[in-house]
């Protein structure tokens, strides 16, 4: 597949986490103002370096968390869906977003001032557990984001990873319909190695048989050996 095309991968939604119902559920009670705004793909949420003015809510769609480097290389921590929180370590440290935060499909987001989310957390012991509980989900998410990086030595390991962690698996070892969208360059962001790269090893599992690629799709033909490959 040409490296200008896009990876379609079908990553299930996740279910909305107790601690945003919690804190929506507060926000509307308690008449906090929340903004809410429609994103289309490519537009970024907040920048690195930026005042940390906010917490935005992913109602729907899909985002990429991503850090950069003074070369401006760039590295996608973790991909974001609906019921997520983004900003909230920057907003309590009342400091700068220590991230970038890029729409990946048209989403829906609500947006909180830090002022309201203060005081909303000092006003309702609810909000603030909630707070706590996303806190700790998005540093879980961190954690098993850092191990799938780290423990897979290779390139072609962490790809194979990626695509079983982000594929499903089908009844009876069907093909596994690949069905969200990224280019080989944000593919490359996620798993730390170059847009090239990523190309040459798509090619490669497409050569044997593991997976299959068309102009817009990809299927998961193989599980085993993609999970062989996984632990290289």
């Amino acid at each position: 597949m040409p490296s200008a095309q896009h990876v379609k991968i079908d990553e299930p939604l996740a279910q909305p986490a107790g601690g945003v119902h919690s804190l929506l559920g507060e926000v509307h009670a308690l008449n906090v103002r929340n903004l809410d705004s429609l994103h289309s793909r490519g537009s970024v949420l907040f920048a690195e370096g930026e005042p940390a003015r906010g917490v935005y809510i992913l109602r729907t769609g899909r985002a990429s968390v991503a850090i950069s480097s003074s070369e401006g290389r760039v590295a996608i921590l973790r991909l974001v869906q609906s019921g997520d929180v983004l900003g909230l370590n920057a907003v309590l440290r009342n400091s700068t977003y220590e991230v970038t935060v890029k729409i990946l499909a048209a989403s829906r987001v609500n947006f909180i001032s830090r002022t309201e989310l203060m005081e909303l957390m000092e006003n309702s012991d609810t909000a603030a557990l909630a707070v706590i509980k996303l806190l700790s989900r998005e540093l879980e998410q961190l954690t098993d984001r850092a191990r799938s990086l780290l423990l897979p030595q290779t390139a072609r390991a962490r790809l194979a990873q990626l695509l079983l962690q982000l594929s499903k698996e089908g009844p009876e070892g069907r093909s596994r319909a690949i069905d969200k969208v990224f280019t080989h360059e944000e593919v490359a962001q996620m798993i730390c190695t170059s847009r090239e790269t990523v190309s040459r090893l798509l090619a490669s599992l497409g050569r044997r048989g593991i997976i299959r690629i068309t102009s817009d799709s990809m299927l998961i033909r193989d599980r085993a050996d993609l999970e062989e490959i996984a632990r290289e």
